[in-house]
């Protein structure tokens, strides 16, 4: 009797088992983290936004307030000179006193909104922030008018918070709130 050891007599070897590695691992993981992140956010995480007063009669008398205010500042507007590249000190001082008449409208726009607050713990956190930006666009403005009286011609600096200019935080607030006067001008002397 013959013994035939070729290849394709030989009983064919045992699979090898599938190896497990990191990688597949670290990835495996990471896909289930992404795909657990995505169903809480859709299925359970809050869907209030960060900024949103939930007193509907507050956010309806604060933009009352402001249209009227956004109103009085825009009277203040006057673009008969238009943009003017080296302005007199005379000038200078106008526009200062000009800004200083429009911060002093926003101001009382401010104290008019918050003088009735809403009756929630949260609501009442939240105007207080965004009471606290405003208080600071009246400190850049006020510094920007001082440097004008001082014949300092320079831009208006915004202060930012987190890296954010004040203002966009400001715009992010009465938007959410769907207060769009209540938004922060977007020229120094009115809209």
């Amino acid at each position: 009797m013959s013994t035939d050891l070729s290849p394709s007599s030989a009983e064919p070897e045992a699979p090898q088992p599938r190896r497990v590695t990191f990688t597949k691992v670290f990835l495996t993981l990471v896909v289930l983290g992404i795909l657990a992140m995505w169903v809480y956010a859709f299925g359970f995480a809050s869907k209030k936004a960060a900024y949103r007063v939930d007193d509907d009669a507050w956010r309806a008398r604060a933009e009352e307030v402001c249209t009227t205010k956004q109103a009085e500042r825009v009277k203040l507007v006057d673009m008969t000179q238009g943009y003017i590249a080296e302005p007199t000190t005379a000038q200078m001082i106008e526009r200062a006193d000009l800004v200083d008449r429009a911060t002093d409208i926003l101001e009382t726009q401010l104290t008019e909104m918050t003088a009735v607050l809403p009756p929630s713990d949260r609501d009442r956190s939240l105007v207080a922030e965004y009471e606290g930006y405003w208080r600071t666009v009246f400190s850049d403005r006020r510094a920007y008018t001082a440097r004008l009286r001082d014949l300092q011609l320079e831009p208006y600096f915004e202060t930012a918070i987190d890296g954010t200019p004040v203002t966009n935080l400001l715009t992010d607030f009465a938007v959410v709130n769907q207060m769009p006067a209540c938004a922060p001008p977007n020229e120094l002397g009115g809209e």
